[in-house]
């Protein structure tokens, strides 16, 4: 169990429901830590997805990699947070189709590749070095500036394990388009 665990998870819906609103009220980030603990714990899943829209970064930190632990089945719940107006709930909603694997996602990951904000640019390039890790057919997908884009993030924020595995990816790629025969102009 995490520090600042969760209470007890006997009583009603409604009572359950009541003890995590007071949590996450609470001035205490532990008790808000605990809140989400039992989010987790009770499955629900929605109010998870809502605290990534939370204004504290500890409890979206927090919040976000619990959503993605109930994996593929919170994909159609999270991806149109791809589109959200707050930098930091499409940031969080990156992370968690990257980490879910998903892949209906990838198309939307690439064009947050060229977001202004520097923290959902490099959540979506993490997201798709993630999602290729898993499919490498995904890396055709890209054009050649898209993978310098992606490479460029993934050296800038340091995240050498993915540089390194998306590689082998890229290079795969590259010799299937020049065994592709090419069309007649």
């Amino acid at each position: 169990m995490r520090k600042g665990g969760s209470t007890a998870k006997s009583g009603s819906k409604k009572e359950q429901k009541k003890d995590v609103d007071d949590l996450l009220r609470s001035k205490d980030i532990l008790k808000r830590f605990a809140a989400v603990d039992l989010l987790k714990e009770q499955g629900d899943v929605e109010r998870l997805r809502d605290l990534l829209f939370n204004e504290s970064w500890h409890l979206r930190e927090r919040a976000a990699p619990d959503l993605a632990s109930f994996g593929e089945r919170v994909g159609d719940l999270v991806r149109p947070l791809l589109d959200e107006g707050y930098w930091y709930v499409r940031a969080s909603a990156a992370f968690v189709v990257g980490e879910i694997g998903d892949v209906k996602s990838f198309e939307r990951l690439k064009e947050l590749m060229t977001e202004r904000n520097e923290t959902v640019r490099s959540e979506a390039c993490k997201a798709i070095a993630k999602l290729i890790i898993k499919n490498a057919s995904l890396a055709e997908k890209l054009s050649l500036d898209e993978r310098v884009v992606l490479e460029n993030t993934l050296k800038s924020i340091k995240e050498f394990d993915l540089l390194d595995a998306i590689k082998s990816s890229f290079e795969t790629a590259a010799i299937l388009e020049k065994e592709r025969p090419q069309s007649a102009e």
